[in-house]
């Protein structure tokens, strides 16, 4: 079987996480989204085609032209003119049924293999409320209709954004209009299937976690930190080093004198964790950071190659890759509201969440310290 994977997009929801890199490479759990969704596809596809677009050099370079005996071909898609025409793009490579899935968003090897075992099927999950999603109608197993983002109650499921297809789709794609926003949508042609009585649906039974703002990221590497139960530690631990929990740390990091590590944590390869240092929750550290002497962490997430100098306090937050914390730098988790309002980019989003911290772009240097919401994008 293939595999189509959507990664043209810019993400600007994901502001301003993904100005340095195209989303599909935002780090959840110190591992690519990209990567995460091609390690679940491993013994189930056979060849994936990855249409990309913003940034199309990255993702190229991380991954070339096959992931651990999986061949990768690539598509650009110049102009983003909906995922419909994204996924059209890729019929002359795709000779056989095949999935496609939101490269932005983390699906599991389960469900891929569920919706596999039909010629046409979407994966489905069960919302409380539906509004906010496209609202998919079934009757006894099968698709009877999708409604975007209905104000009035339409069903209780809503598009995961995978789905299985025979070869049969592209020529439903080349019959589409231009919706609304001028865009050519994979959901009018589902839409056609369902009426023709031959897309089915199947209901989340492994996981499916969007990455589309910011403090998703943090929400991803909870959960699957939180599938991780094992302790591994192939770096150097100092004296007095108290470990609880799940910790994951790599070769050739070095965790000095006094440093607790409580929770779900994974640190990478070649990092120095200073003498006395606290990192708690769900908390990730990428390759070759160097964190101070009594910093703590709590439920944050740090890039590859980033500095935090002595005594900083981060909770909640997201540090991009060869971000730099000057000494004492603290991230407040607790805004103003009843809920945490990010703002940047001249646009605020709410995110739903009592505590959370700030999210600094790559390469940037801080050297005050940041409200809860907070958008870096630049040196302070």
């Amino acid at each position: 079987m293939q595999a189509v994977i959507l990664a043209a997009g810019k993400g600007t929801r994901m502001y301003p996480m993904a100005l340095d890199k195209p989303k599909p490479l935002i780090e959840v759990a110190n591992k690519p989204v990209l990567e995460h969704n091609l390690e679940q596809m491993l013994g189930l596809v056979s060849e994936v085609v990855i249409v990309v677009g913003y940034k199309k050099d990255m993702i190229i370079n991380r991954f070339g032209d096959n992931y651990k005996g999986m061949k990768i071909t690539y598509v650009v898609q110049e102009e983003q003119l909906g995922t419909g025409h994204a996924v059209l793009m890729a019929e002359k490579f795709v000779s056989e049924k095949f999935l496609v899935l939101n490269g932005d968003d983390l699906f599991s090897r389960k469900d891929m293999d569920a919706i596999s075992k039909y010629n046409n099927c979407i994966l489905v999950k069960y919302k409380q409320d539906a509004s906010a999603f496209g609202a998919v109608v079934i009757e006894e197993g099968k698709v009877k209709d999708i409604v975007e983002k209905s104000k009035e109650f339409v069903s209780n499921f809503v598009n995961t954004g995978m789905y299985c297809f025979s070869p049969e789709v592209f020529e439903i794609l080349k019959t589409l209009k231009p919706s609304i926003r001028g865009e050519y949508e994979l959901t009018d042609a589902v839409k056609v299937l369902a009426q023709q009585g031959k897309m089915h649906a199947e209901e989340v039974v492994g996981y499916w976690i969007p990455v589309g703002y910011p403090w998703h990221i943090l929400e991803a590497t909870e959960k699957l930190l939180g599938e991780n139960e094992e302790v591994s530690i192939k770096g150097k631990l100092g004296k007095n080093v108290v470990i609880e929990g799940t910790i994951d740390i790599g070769e050739g990091t070095i965790v000095e004198d006094g440093c607790v590590l409580k929770g779900n944590i994974v640190i990478g390869r070649g990092c120095l964790i200073g003498e006395n240092c606290v990192l708690e929750g769900f908390t990730a550290i990428g390759d070759g950071s160097r964190i101070g002497d009594k910093v703590k962490l709590e439920n944050t997430i740090v890039g590859a190659g980033c500095e935090l100098e002595e005594g900083c306090s981060v909770k909640d937050s997201v540090l991009g890759d060869k971000a730099r914390l000057s000494a004492g730098v603290s991230i407040s988790n607790v805004g103003k509201d009843k809920t945490v309002k990010l703002n940047g980019n001249g646009k605020e989003h709410d995110s739903g969440k009592k505590n959370l911290g700030a999210f600094v772009k790559d390469k940037c240097e801080v050297c005050k310290g940041l409200r809860a919401g907070e958008c870096v994008d630049k040196d302070c």
